[in-house]
């Protein structure tokens, strides 16, 4: 073989070697492009939950009561008062306002329903006992129960809201839902505000408020003590009952563990 016959052999060995790290180099270049890609696409969906959740999530109000509510008379002693502990979380990023609260109480049997606005909010000094009896004067002492009327409340996004409220009928003062023990149905309801700023968009993904149902139970109850300013508890049905259920199990296991351990006495 010729020298210049050499010579094209190599400069094509060296073309095809070219060639192949091209073509190799390409499809390294290709699978990282796509790889690039898909880490900036994940990284933008997770930059937008982020950015929904913390500044766009509109508010999602949600309210929650007690085990025990709490019954009791004006200073008159002519209309009923409901105490009701409460907390309205808001799991939104977004300000959300309770504009008042629905309380729906049904008497025992069914017989009377009445509805009831939130008049006022207090704290635990509302809660003190009546004053003692004055002979004299042939009454108790009057003691001062300390309210404050009820505004509209302004729940932060990602805070919550915690206080009582006293709820007043809007009915007639008579006949009274509670006028004796017995077991009773109460229904809360918020009105809220929420912020709709971004239009259709909210309204579509709108998250009102469920309302919160309760069946309690007065055990002991006095006209004359209720119109004195005795506050009277009410307990809820089912809570009551998982506690009586509880307590059972718990002997239960109690007695088991006694027999399962091994006696120290001489059979």
């Amino acid at each position: 073989m010729s020298m210049r016959s050499r010579q094209l052999n190599e400069l094509g060995d060296e073309n095809t070697e070219i060639a192949k790290s091209t073509v190799d180099g390409g499809r390294v270049g290709g699978w990282a492009g796509v790889l690039t890609g898909v880490a900036s696409t994940v990284a933008l969906i997770f930059s937008a939950i982020s950015l929904y959740h913390s500044v766009l999530k509109q508010p999602e109000l949600q309210f929650h009561v007690p085990p025990v509510v709490h019954y009791t008379r004006d200073a008159s002693g002519n209309y009923e008062v409901f105490a009701i502990p409460m907390t309205v979380s808001n799991h939104g990023a977004r300000d959300g306002t309770v504009l008042d609260v629905e309380l729906i109480a049904t008497s025992a049997g069914g017989a009377e329903t009445k509805t009831f606005y939130s008049a006022y909010q207090v704290d635990g000094t509302f809660f003190v006992k009546p004053g003692a009896f004055d002979r004299e004067k042939r009454r108790f002492e009057r003691v001062a129960r300390p309210k404050q009327p009820f505004a509209p409340i302004s729940v932060a996004g990602r805070s919550s809201y915690s206080g009582t409220l006293l709820f007043y009928t809007k009915d007639k003062p008579f006949p009274k839902i509670v006028s004796g023990s017995g077991v009773f149905d109460l229904t809360l309801r918020l009105n809220t505000r929420l912020d709709d700023s971004l239009g259709a968009v909210d309204a579509l993904l709108a998250n009102p408020p469920v309302p919160v149902n309760k069946r309690v139970k007065l055990g002991f109850f006095s006209e004359q003590n209720a119109k004195q300013g005795t506050t009277y508890r009410m307990i809820d049905v089912d809570w009551q009952k998982q506690r009586a259920n509880m307590s059972a199990d718990e002997v239960t296991a109690e007695a088991s563990d006694d027999a399962a351990e091994p006696s120290d006495e001489p059979k």
